[in-house]
């Protein structure tokens, strides 16, 4: 009685084969490594390569010796690791504040990735137009179903890498906002959206005791990028960003025809009308200008918030000694 109750209790054991695939699999996996092995390798390369034949060009930062210089002493007053450092045997390890350092290196790596991110957007924008323009380019004669399927798809790679370099666009801004914390604020927070808040706390808190930075060169230049609404402004960029991100993707939503579909009138009618004209997507030649003109703003406003933060720190010296 207790042996079939124990037996009746305990769950029988069950072994589990596992099945080895077949010939069949293993080469089609093998073919599947190998080709994504040439695609991962090849992509650096080929985004290299392309920009010969790219217009516009995508913007560099460029960081010549004088402003890596500048920039060098920049992180030493707010208390980095200084150019240069003299030191005695035996002397204690010196402790400094390497956030300003990390927050500068955050920021060229987030240009980086977001040029990248524009230049995928280019190659698969070439790639769409050239397609659409030659659909029998390839050796295998395509039937017009997967042609049509096939730019369809196309198109649609296309507007997933514009999203991506837009949101990480805007996301480089957050940054340039995090960074303008710490100097001005001391403010370490990663998480805060930075860069529309502290530019308008500086407006408010540090531009009107020292109003002779409206005749500067760098702050109007900033100031007017944040609160410009054109498509190659601020206010622009992080509406499309949030937008992205919360609420509609880009591209129009198509019929079998691929074309933009009459019953989905409701996907932006939730915004003001002003709004929905200027966040609507336009063309996708439109729109790949629309990135590159931010990535060059990016690239071309970055030595103002090094003089900016310069500005600051130099009048915080000249107070504490007592000019």
């Amino acid at each position: 009685m207790s042996n079939s109750r124990r037996s009746a209790a305990t769950p029988k054991k069950t072994s589990i084969k596992k099945s080895r695939p077949s010939p069949d699999q293993q080469k089609r996996l093998t073919r599947l490594l190998s080709e994504a092995l040439r695609y991962t390798a090849n992509e650096p390369v080929l985004l290299v390569r392309a920009e010969e034949f790219f217009s516009p060009k995508p913007a560099k930062l460029e960081i010549e010796k004088p402003l890596k210089y500048r920039l060098g002493r920049l992180i030493e007053q707010m208390g980095g690791v200084p150019l240069v450092m003299v030191s005695k045997p035996g002397d204690p390890v010196p402790e400094f504040d390497t956030y300003g350092h990390a927050a500068i290196q955050e920021i060229f790596s987030s240009f980086e990735r977001c040029r990248r991110s524009v230049c995928r957007t280019h190659v698969c924008f070439i790639a769409n137009e050239f397609y659409k323009r030659q659909p029998d380019i390839f050796v295998q004669n395509l039937p017009k179903d997967v042609k049509r399927g096939l730019v369809s798809a196309m198109t649609e790679v296309f507007w997933e890498h514009a999203e991506t370099s837009y949101i990480r666009l805007a996301s480089f801004w957050d940054r340039i906002g995090q960074f303008l914390d710490f100097v001005f604020f001391n403010i370490r927070q990663y998480e805060r959206d930075g860069f529309p808040s502290v530019m308008d706390r500086i407006s408010s808190n540090y531009v009107r005791i020292f109003p002779d930075l409206n005749s500067s060169a760098f702050w109007p230049a900033l100031r007017d990028y944040q609160r410009s609404e054109k498509t190659d402004g601020f206010q622009f960029l992080i509406r499309r960003r949030n937008l992205l991100v919360h609420s509609v993707h880009l591209g129009a939503i198509e019929n079998d025809r691929g074309e933009e579909n009459p019953i989905f009138t409701s996907a932006y009618n939730h915004l003001d009308e002003s709004i929905h004209r200027k966040l609507k997507p336009d063309t996708t030649g439109s729109e790949l200008g629309f990135l590159h003109a931010h990535l060059a703003a990016s690239a071309h406003l970055f030595p103002h918030i090094i003089e900016l933060c310069e500005d600051c720190v130099a009048t915080r010296v000249k107070s504490y000694r007592g000019f």
